[in-house]
């Protein structure tokens, strides 16, 4: 906002002049007057959009560490902020969401589009893709601020009441997002600009995830109009489902291909294409410099093969090793964290020797097994970008036994490695290939399951057409509606419904490092889960070196983070910047932050 407001005196201070010549457009610039013509001119214009939509960092999205999913890092201070009562009001607007310079990109196009040269048709297109991108951006300012202000034209020099104006409220906000939403839908072209780009399926995905945000945080938040917002996710999502009636047979196909578009059920997705755009996921996951894990809790929310959770299945479930743990369980598990194994490799080697205990060797075997599962994928041993082997997992944080293996730590015990494969270029930063999926098909199927429960319209056909055509690749049965009662997880949260219960956990296992987390948990105004001290997995400290810096429980459980301080109910809303306060004295801080 500081930057908007210096380039507004700037253009205050031009316009009080009034010779010809400063009002002659520059011949060898793109100005805003000579850029807006054509069809062309607006796609060139928003391309630079696009990057706005998420991609494939060094890490996962926050959304995932500032949950009860995931731990941050190898470093204890990175405990969330949340659990341990250490936010605080941000001085610098830098450092947070408050930022409206991607809203006013948007506008300078959307005010340009009625006084260009396009037919109906290409305006009404141009139109329907701002609105899109601009009510992307009001949904995470909504999810992060609640009331924010709406600014629906560039600010220019006769706008300074909105430059300076108050919040505007949330069912303002709510309602501006839907309503443009609702008319992009209607009015973009089927197919966008060609493959990959932003059309009625995206927008419709846009839809059907905020109509599921907006309609649940009205609900447990005890707002009026939830179901206005249900019944847009259940609209939308219904067509996206006609449309997109299949998943890619393999989870891991979804996180690691070179080329999704076109793929089954994938909506939108962020390409990287060699010698032009690569990232670096694949290649950070294969080195020191990941330090993601997964939670206990989070690894025992993955039913059982048998289609159970772990409290009440039948396969005689055991966490007394990671070996047992990990035995008939979601095969998402072991896409998603790495397996237990351990062979004879030590120091910076290319080779590497089984051991002769079964245990292991255990998940060495069994990871061929799997379908899909080649030699480029995720077959154990693993090994770090440059073709080392890593001779056990789990791998923890300077294990004085690896002889100098100082890759692939781990701090819990659950190593997080989903994008991690070895097909992939990982010779330098930047490189990998391997395409991201904005949206896709699974996500909405969860949006559809929960808000046809919400409607109170959740039965096994509905199931049918979602969670269970999530199972067969996960490699357990499909959900059974009549089978879920009070009984069906003794561990089950019992102020929710044992269906709902289940519907949200198939969201958070399919979902799991894909950023949901947390913003799902302040939705279902579920702060009180970030109160469980965060676990990892059951080992013995002799496995490992004399000196190796393991800190376990009375119950054998590795413990890193200490137990938490609490969640406010404050922090399901962000505080605002106070340099934008002492900006704008009609901006009135979130409650329960002055």
């Amino acid at each position: 906002m500081k930057k908007n407001i210096l380039l507004l005196s700037t253009l205050i201070a031009v316009a009080s002049c009034n010779k010809d010549y400063l009002n002659k457009l520059p011949l060898d610039q793109m100005t805003e007057a000579t850029s807006f013509k054509t069809s062309d001119n607006f796609k060139t214009y928003m391309w630079g959009c696009y990057d706005y939509l998420p991609y494939y960092g060094i890490d996962v999205p926050g959304g995932e560490f500032n949950s009860d999913n995931m731990v941050n890092g190898y470093n204890v201070a990175n405990k969330s902020p949340y659990a341990f009562q250490l936010k605080i009001i941000p001085t610098a607007t830098s450092s947070t969401a408050w930022d409206f310079s991607f809203i006013r990109r948007v506008n300078i196009m959307l005010d340009n589009v009625d006084q260009s040269s396009m037919t109906q048709t290409d305006k009404d297109h141009w139109r329907s893709v701002g609105y899109f991108f601009r009510a992307y951006q009001y949904y995470d300012l909504l999810a992060a601020y609640g009331d924010v202000p709406w600014i629906e034209h560039k600010v220019t020099d006769t706008s300074l009441s909105i430059l300076y104006g108050p919040r505007t409220p949330r069912d303002q906000v709510a309602k501006n997002i839907l309503d443009n939403l609702v008319w992009a839908e209607s009015h973009i072209k089927t197919n966008g600009d060609g493959p990959n780009t932003i059309n009625v399926h995206a927008v419709r995905a846009l839809l059907s995830r905020f109509g599921l945000f907006e309609g649940t945080w009205r609900k447990y938040h005890n707002l009026p109009d939830a179901n206005t917002y249900l019944t847009i996710c259940k609209t939308y999502s219904e067509k996206l489902l006609a449309s997109f009636p299949t998943v890619m047979t393999s989870y891991d196909d979804v996180f690691n291909t070179e080329d999704l578009v076109g793929k089954a059920g994938i909506i939108l997705a962020r390409q990287y294409v060699t010698g032009q755009t690569g990232h670096n996921a694949t290649r950070y996951v294969r080195t020191s410099s990941w330090g993601t894990d997964l939670s206990k809790n989070a690894v025992e929310s993955y039913l059982c093969s048998d289609g159970r959770p772990i409290s009440t299945t039948a396969n005689n479930y055991s966490d007394s090793t990671m070996n047992a743990e990990f035995r008939n369980r979601d095969r998402r598990l072991y896409f998603t964290v790495l397996p237990p194994y351990k062979v004879i490799a030590s120091g910076q080697v290319t080779t590497y020797t089984r051991t002769s205990v079964p245990s292991d060797n255990e998940y060495i075997d069994f990871m061929a097994t799997l379908p899909g599962n080649d030699a480029t994928r995720k077959r154990l041993p693993v090994s770090n970008w440059a073709g080392y082997y890593l001779y056990r997992a789990p791998h923890f944080l300077n294990d004085k036994t690896s002889g100098s293996q100082g890759f692939m730590n781990t701090s819990t015990g659950y190593y997080y490695y989903k994008p991690y494969n070895t097909f992939t270029d990982v010779s330098t930063t930047g490189v990998a290939t391997t395409d991201f999926p904005i949206f896709r098909i699974e996500e909405v199927m969860l949006n559809y399951a929960e808000a046809m429960f919400e409607l109170n319209a959740f039965n096994q056909g509905i199931a049918d057409m979602t969670i269970n055509k999530l199972r067969p690749r996960a490699g357990i049965p499909n959900m059974t509606v009549a089978n879920i009662d009070g009984a069906f997880d003794t561990r089950r949260d019992p102020a929710v419904d044992p269906v709902l219960w289940e519907i949200r956990r198939e969201r958070r296992v399919e979902l799991m490092g894909d950023g949901f987390r947390f913003n799902d948990l302040k939705r279902w105004s579920k702060g009180a889960y970030f109160n469980t001290q965060m676990l990892g997995v059951k080992v013995k400290v002799t496995d490992y070196g004399a000196g190796t810096p393991i800190t376990l429980n009375s119950n054998g459980q590795v413990v890193f983070y200490p137990v938490p301080v609490g969640w406010l109910d404050k922090y399901y809303l962000e505080p605002i910047p106070l340099e934008q306060i002492q900006l704008n004295n009609n901006l009135q801080q979130t409650t329960g932050w002055n």
